[in-house]
């Protein structure tokens, strides 16, 4: 994750990636899967511009809330939403790091994500007040699948390329 200045052309070709994505049945990419498919650069400020997008056009979403998804389902990356479980269930902020696998910067940029999205209190590590409305659905949970060859996809979305090997079930 990084602070870069978002460009609507970056903000343009990642919908249009999700939006096409996300009229396949049972695909469910995230705002992380796409960014690195599309090659672009980490940007928090990208995904929280995504996250604002999907909020004010809940219809974006309408063919993939009846699987439990939610715009901040597709947003916080898997070390954001193992930092948020462990939020949610009293673990100290050093574990939470741990279990994120975050260094030091990028824990800073994953805590600042886990406020503006509405799980972390701006009052220190606590939960927000209003923190369970993220749990509706899918809420903080993800499955990665890896293949043979370490091409790694979750379930809510593939990235791997036609003819590749088939990938194997196993989870993190």
């Amino acid at each position: 994750m990084s602070e870069s200045k978002t460009s609507d052309d970056s903000l343009e070709r990642t919908l249009a990636f999700l939006h096409d994505r996300w009229t396949r049945p049972l695909d469910i990419t995230t705002v992380e899967q796409a960014r690195k498919a599309l090659g672009l650069p980490p940007d928090d400020e990208l995904r929280w511009r995504l996250y604002e997008h999907l909020q004010a056009n809940p219809g974006s979403l309408a063919t993939k809330t009846r699987y439990g998804v939610s715009a901040s389902t597709v947003t916080l990356t898997n070390e954001e939403k193992l930092a948020g479980r462990a939020l949610v269930l009293a673990k100290g902020e050093d574990e939470a790091q741990a279990a994120a696998a975050l260094d030091g910067q990028s824990w800073q940029r994953a805590k600042a994500m886990l406020r503006r999205i509405g799980l972390l209190s701006v009052q220190g590590w606590r939960p927000a007040d209003d923190h369970e409305r993220l749990f509706e659905g899918v809420g903080l949970l993800f499955h990665t699948v890896r293949a043979r060859r370490g091409v790694q996809r979750t379930l809510s979305g593939r990235l791997h390329a036609p003819g590749q090997q088939r990938l194997s079930r196993g989870t993190d």
